[in-house]
């Protein structure tokens, strides 16, 4: 995968995130269900939260480094 694609990937990751956190997709989830005692609401946030922090992870790892081409032959 070459790093504008990697770029491109991340910037869609992050419009995602946002669009899913927008209170017209919560209040899909907006019932009266329990899981393991936590509303259903919560666990939506939380686990998009979740993913949302292991995306960021994953792509600032496989993102290179932007480091500065080596000069050559410049000394002080």
């Amino acid at each position: 995968m070459t790093r504008r694609k990697i770029i491109g990937a991340s910037l869609f990751f992050t419009l995602f995130g946002a669009m899913a956190i927008l209170p017209p997709l919560i209040l899909l989830f907006r019932f009266d269900s329990l899981i393991f005692g936590i509303p259903v609401e919560a666990v939506f946030l939380f686990g998009l939260w979740v993913l949302l922090i292991v995306g960021a992870v994953w792509f600032g790892a496989i993102l290179p480094r932007d480091e500065p081409p080596p000069s050559h032959g410049e000394g002080p």
